[in-house]
Parts: C-alpha cells; structure tokens; sequence
C-alpha cells in the first residue's frame, strides 16, 4: 500500500510544509521577543510606517523560500506524480 501513496505523501508533506513555514499570525501572537521570531515574522518587522529597507526585504525573503524551494526539488518527481494520480478518474 505504500508504494501507491508515496506520491500522495510526497505532495501532502511539500504542501504541509510550505503551510507552516509561511504561517506568520500564530508567531506574532504568541512570540514576544523579537531574536525569537521565525523568518516570515521577522521580514514584517523590516516594513516601516514612513520608509521600507526593500533590499534588506527583498534579500530576506530570498532567504526565505531557499527551504521551501530545495524541499520541493528534492521532491518535485513524487509532488507531480501525486498531484497528477489525484486528478484523474478511476
């Protein structure tokens, strides 16, 4: 059985992951110290109210999605397979 939802288990962990790590409101409520914040949290505190550092931004999220970009290229044959077998009739 499991060498048929390998692909699905694939897709479902690439998806689960990108999920959590752009959760960004549960660390704001819950985080109070900034050196603890997780990156997605830490990339609002660069926004200002009168100026925005949008290369320090630009850079952190580049950072940011270099995780969630090797994850789904270490993954992508199985994350296609599953999405493909999970679209498809009988």
């Amino acid at each position: 059985m499991l060498p048929l939802i390998r692909p699905a288990l694939a897709a479902l962990a690439v998806i689960t992951a990108m999920w959590s790590w752009n959760d960004l409101l549960w660390p704001l409520v819950v985080n109070t110290d900034p050196a603890k914040m997780p990156i997605s949290a830490g990339l609002t505190s660069l926004e200002g109210q009168f100026e925005t550092n949008y290369p320090a931004m630009m850079a952190g999220s580049l950072i940011a999605s270099l995780p969630m970009i090797v994850l789904y290229l270490f993954l992508q044959r199985h994350f296609v397979q599953g999405i493909a077998q999970s679209g498809t009739k009988g």
